[in-house]
């Protein structure tokens, strides 16, 4: 180890008087909320009426999109133009005939509406505050705050959780991403091990996360013991090898966990119903054929019962190319040409486009071949080098702003629309009695539930039962929660691109 040698100095014989300093403030490292879904979603939210959430705790979309009536050319000799026909009667008159008629009005189409039902979504929160917690916080000589920290945790965990339901799909079981490159699987009193993630989404993942494991399928969760499920949580996150570490605690799944299992919220894996988080953008943009459920929006999580096929409505359809390969300026024009040819006519356009960092260094660097740096009469300089900051791409008087996400899958372009409120958070009214979350981000609704349940704070005493059936109070209180709401575009369809090539690199 290595520091600074105070033997045989003055300030080494007397260090037994010198008080040892400690900064009582605490660094506390927490990962911060992806920029794309912050600035499309957060910052240009809209905030839809509560009272059309109805029974079931529903919000119904009714829609009509046929044109109606009979509308010809004027036929029948124009006689609106002209008037009827005329026979002359001798020469000093003239009979009127009544032969001419508008089209017949049974003839005409009526538009028939048609409903999408949009199922609200819930999630349950709980935290845990220790009488030895609140008595160390409260002793003057402990180093730094104790309950503060663990609040903003709490608050940053739901923050993170709603960012990564996102980008999470439906029809893959809302999974976090796909195990890879497993090293390091030990097994003493816990397994171990450490991976990477097949869709390189390395901020999905954050230290403190309590997650499952399951196979391929999602039958399967690994991390369960004669139907227990066993706590497993995220311990380490290595950003620049693209690594997550993962403890399994009190169970050996050392020989089980294999590469192309998956990572999976904890408790959130059940196909049935379909998901647990609120609706994403994968939920929203559907481009499927045929009649399966990625043809729905909402696929498997979609109210059977009002639901929309984007086959049979096509004006929900969203524009999808998949082995896009190297992403060039020609491409993209073709693929934004593309969804404004079939959409304008309904009044929807994308404003922004959303992808990994290596998506957007592989579209500049097909382009640096293409220019010529001319130094005629000049030095040699590199004061404009690199790149200029963000993207911005402009075709058809229409701007496109660029963002990199790292919560986003690999070779995934993203194309939605944020202008004009697109996306609305709808909110369910609070039980009297709820209590905001100060250190929650002020998009989220989450509310403490103990005042509704009677209780005088935030904090629920924790009982134990005894042998004699009597209820013992602990040293700890809990303090639940509730996070409900959902994500609902005005124009659901947008771009996706798959199979894009990308630029990266990763330490060692």
């Amino acid at each position: 180890m290595a520091y600074i040698n105070t033997a045989g100095t003055l300030f080494g014989a007397q260090s037994a008087r010198i008080q040892e300093i400690l900064n009582k403030n605490i660094e506390v490292f927490l990962p911060a909320l992806d920029p794309a879904w912050r600035d499309t979603t957060v910052t240009s939210q809209g905030v839809g009426q509560a009272s059309l959430i109805g029974r079931d705790m529903k919000i119904l979309k009714i829609y009509m999109g046929s044109m109606a009536g009979v509308f010809e050319g004027g036929a029948n000799a124009n006689f609106t133009l002209l008037g009827d026909t005329v026979a002359n009667v001798g020469d000093k008159m003239q009979r009127q005939s009544i032969t001419q008629t508008w089209p017949d009005a049974t003839d005409g189409a009526m538009a028939r509406p048609y409903r999408l039902g949009i199922q609200m979504k819930a999630m349950v929160s709980n935290l845990l505050v220790t009488l030895g917690e609140m008595q160390a916080e409260a002793t003057p000589a402990f180093i730094g705050e104790v309950i503060a920290p663990k609040l903003e945790g709490h608050a940053r965990l739901i923050a993170h959780t709603l960012c990564n339901y996102w980008y999470m799909q439906d029809n893959a079981n809302f999974k976090i991403g796909t195990i890879s490159a497993i090293t390091g699987l030990t097994f003493s009193t816990d397994t171990t091990f450490s991976f990477t993630p097949s869709e390189l989404n390395i901020d999905r993942y954050a230290v403190g996360m309590r997650v499952d494991i399951y196979d391929t399928t999602g039958a399967t969760r690994r991390n369960q013991s004669g139907g227990v499920r066993t706590p497993t949580y995220i311990t380490a996150v290595d950003e620049i090898q693209n690594t997550v570490s993962v403890r399994v605690v009190g169970q050996d799944v050392s020989g089980t966990v294999v590469n192309t299992d998956t990572i999976r919220f904890a408790n959130s894996a059940n196909s049935s119903p379909a998901g647990f988080g609120i609706a994403g953008i994968n939920s929203w943009l559907r481009y499927a054929a045929g009649s399966g459920d990625d043809a729905f929006l909402l696929g498997n999580d979609r109210d059977t019962s009002n639901e929309i096929n984007v086959n049979t409505h096509p004006e929900f359809k969203s524009f999808y190319k998949s082995g896009v390969g190297t992403l060039t300026e020609h491409k993209l024009r073709q693929y934004l040409r593309g969804f404004h040819r079939a959409k304008e006519k309904y009044g929807q356009y994308v404003d922004c486009l959303i992808a990994s960092d290596g998506v957007w260094l592989n579209y500049e660097a097909q382009k640096i071949g293409q220019y010529m740096l001319d130094r005629t009469n000049r030095l040699s300089s590199l004061t404009n080098e690199g790149s200029q900051e963000g993207f911005k791409f402009t075709f058809d008087g229409r701007t496109y702003t660029g963002y990199t996400s790292n919560y986003i899958e690999s070779g995934t372009v993203y194309g939605i629309r944020k202008g004009g409120s697109n996306w609305k958070k709808y909110v369910p009214p609070s039980p009297k009695g709820t209590q905001k979350f100060d250190k929650a981000e002020s998009f989220i609704p989450f509310e403490f539930v103990a005042p509704a349940l009677g209780y005088s704070s935030v904090k629920v005493p924790i009982t134990k039962a005894s042998g004699s059936g009597t209820s013992l109070v602990t040293e700890g209180a809990q303090m639940p929660g509730m996070l409900r709401m959902q994500l609902v575009p005005d124009q659901p369809a947008g771009i996706r691109l798959d199979g894009v090539t990308e630029d990266r690199q990763y330490g060692s």
